[in-house]
């Protein structure tokens, strides 16, 4: 047996086997490159991006099989698709551009609804952080993300910046699709600070994700974003940045190829492809 896969939905979260090995993750663009009449080119491309997978696995039972078919058919609700991952949890979960949020000074999406912020340079620090950050003038609620925490796991969440005149980076533990707990303005820490993470939120009380999001009115400053999710007891290690490598919620680019292999030992071949399109859709 494989060991356990968690995924689903913000209603219902389900639990089957890993995919098997070889699970390609690519970051998706823009790109476009132009040569010149005098020999040289040109190369433009989006510094934000979207992420790909492809999952496969391959003796799969025909119940296991029908928790990634059922996601297909939307039996599960109808929003986008999230995993937990553990290629991604012990690193950063939060998608490319929450982690570095300066990509919203060009074409990633801003954190702050449609507005873009200011350029800021990220004071000198040894722990790899972006140059750029950005600086938001909040008046309400921006954009969110959501992170799964599976049974048996702590979400642990960072930002840092400087915290400016009421700008709020907020962390909302949530139980399905509409219930949350107490939300909480999260203090920025320094980029010289290697504690990276100053709140957590368990699944053993109660809850099945964070939602991580941008809000409050003034300004903030945001140099980078981190949410690890590790198993309860295990505290997270101290150190330097880390970018984002998760994603913002994906949904079935079609749907999954389902391949019988044998009756006797009921066993199927299941292909699923997916793209992120969470945080465009917002």
């Amino acid at each position: 047996m494989g060991k356990p896969f968690y995924i689903g939905t913000r209603e219902k979260m389900l639990q089957t086997r890993s995919p098997t090995v070889g699970f390609p993750s690519s970051k998706q663009g823009f790109s476009n490159q132009v040569n010149f009449l005098n020999g040289g080119a040109s190369v433009r491309r989006s510094r934000a991006s979207h992420k790909r997978y492809e999952m496969s696995w391959d003796s799969f039972s025909r119940d296991e099989a029908r928790v990634i078919l059922d996601l297909a058919d939307q039996v599960y609700g109808v929003g986008d698709i999230f995993w937990h991952d553990p290629f991604v949890a012990d690193r950063n979960c939060l998608p490319q551009w929450w982690g570095t949020p300066a990509t919203g000074l060009d074409d990633g999406l801003p954190l702050n609804g449609g507005v873009r912020g200011t350029a800021v340079a990220t004071p000198t620090n040894s722990l790899g952080f972006p140059v750029q950050s950005i600086a938001y003038t909040c008046a309400g609620a921006g954009r969110s993300v959501w992170i799964p925490i599976p049974v048996g796991h702590t979400a642990w969440v960072g930002a840092y910046g400087v915290n400016g005149t009421g700008g709020q980076v907020i962390a909302t533990p949530t139980t399905g699709a509409t219930t949350v707990g107490a939300a909480t303005v999260l203090t920025l820490l320094s980029v010289t600070n290697p504690v990276r993470f100053n709140h957590s939120v368990a699944a053993s009380g109660g809850f099945t994700g964070v939602l991580v999001s941008l809000g409050g009115t003034g300004t903030v400053t945001l140099s980078g974003l981190m949410v690890q999710v590790l198993l309860d007891g295990v505290t997270p290690k101290t150190g330097g940045f880390i970018s984002g490598q998760g994603h913002s919620g994906c949904q079935f680019v079609a749907q999954p190829d389902y391949t019988p292999f044998s009756y006797a030992f009921d066993t199927v071949g299941v292909v699923a492809e997916f793209v992120e399109t969470g945080g465009w859709s917002q």
